[in-house]
C-alpha cells in the first residue's frame, strides 16, 4: 500500500499484525532499493519503505535537511502507523538515521546497520560533500551520480548490468537536485554516535560488504565489537549497494538474524 503523509511517500506491504520492519534506503537512492529484499520478507513481517525527505517522490521543500529532520520524519512514521517493537533496517545514510533515532527515540526491538558507519565527517569529508554540492551547482547532478555509482558498485556488477544500473541512474536523475544537495548537507553535520554503541543492549545484526569502497568492512567490524549484543556478516561479490549487488546472501543474513529474535 501506498500513501503520502506529511510530505513523505511512504509503503507498507504484508500484514500489519505481523513484526514491523522499517527499510530505510541510503543517500541518493529511494524505498526501491529494498524491493528485491522484501519480496522475500513480506509474507511473514510487516515491512515498511519510504522516500526519506528529498528523495524519490517525497517532497523537498528548502532542501535545508540535518539528520535530526530525517529522524523526526522516521519518529512520524512510527506515530503515525501506530507501530510498536520495531526493528529498524537502515543501509549507509538510513544506518546514520537509525543510530542516531536509536539515541533519541530507544524503544526499538532490534536494529540492523548495513555498509554505514558511527563517526561524522572529518574536515576532509565535509570539504568533499562541500565540493559534490558545488559540482552538482556547476554541472547539474548526472556527472555526480556518475562518479558516485562508479565507487558504489563493483566493476563486475557495472559490467555484468549495464541495463539496471542505466535505469538506477535514469531513476535518480529525476529526483530533485535541491533533496540530493540536502541530503549531502544532513550528512556533513551530522553527530557522532561512536559514544553511544556500548549503551546499545537490543540484538544487532552489521552486514557489510567485502568490495566495499565507500565503508571499509573493518569499519563495520569494529562497530561489531562496541555492541554487545551484535552479529557482524561480511558478504562476498558485493560493493556498498549489498542488498543490490548480493540480493541472495543479503537476504540470507537478515533471515538467521530474524529467526534468532524470534527464537529467543
Amino acid at each position: 500500500m501506498n500513501r503520502v503523509m506529511n510530505g513523505l511517500n511512504i509503503f507498507t506491504e504484508g500484514n500489519a499484525a505481523n513484526q514491523p520492519i522499517i527499510f530505510i534506503h541510503g543517500f541518493p537512492f529511494d524505498h526501491t532499493l529494498w524491493d528485491d529484499i522484501i519480496s522475500q520478507f513480506e509474507n511473514r513481517y510487516y515491512c515498511i519503505t519510504y522516500d526519506i525527505r528529498g528523495f524519490g517522490d517525497s517532497e523537498h521543500k528548502s532542501g535545508q535537511y540535518t539528520m535530526e529532520s530525517f529522524v523526526d520524519d522516521l519518529e512520524f512514521i512510527i506515530t503515525k502507523l501506530e507501530l510498536k517493537d520495531v526493528i529498524i533496517c537502515g543501509f549507509s545514510m538510513g544506518g546514520y538515521i537509525a543510530l542516531r533515532a536509536n539515541e533519541r527515540l530507544g524503544n526499538f526491538k532490534a536494529l540492523i546497520l548495513a555498509n554505514t558507519t558511527t563517526t561524522s565527517d572529518n574536515d576532509e569529508a565535509k570539504l568533499k560533500r562541500a565540493a559534490a554540492i558545488k559540482k552538482i551547482d556547476a554541472e547539474g547532478v548526472a556527472p555526480f551520480l556518475d562518479q558516485f555509482l562508479a565507487a558504489a558498485f563493483t566493476k563486475r556488477y557495472i559490467t555484468r548490468h549495464a541495463k539496471e544500473m542505466e535505469d538506477l541512474k535514469n531513476r535518480i536523475l529525476r529526483f530533485s537536485s535541491i533533496g540530493i544537495k540536502g541530503g549531502l548537507l544532513a550528512m556533513l553535520s551530522r553527530t557522532d554516535t561512536t559514544k553511544s554503541l556500548k549503551k546499545i543492549k537490543i540484538p544487532t545484526l552489521l552486514i557489510s560488504a567485502h568490495d566495499d569502497m565507500i565503508i571499509a568492512p573493518k569499519v563495520m567490524e569494529d562497530i561489531s565489537k562496541s555492541i554487545k549484543n551484535s552479529h557482524y556478516v561480511e558478504l562476498k561479490n558485493s560493493g556498498h549497494a549489498s542488498m543490490l549487488e548480493n540480493p541472495k546472501d543479503f537476504s540470507k543474513a537478515l533471515e538467521t538474524f530474524l529467526q534468532t529474535l524470534t527464537n529467543s
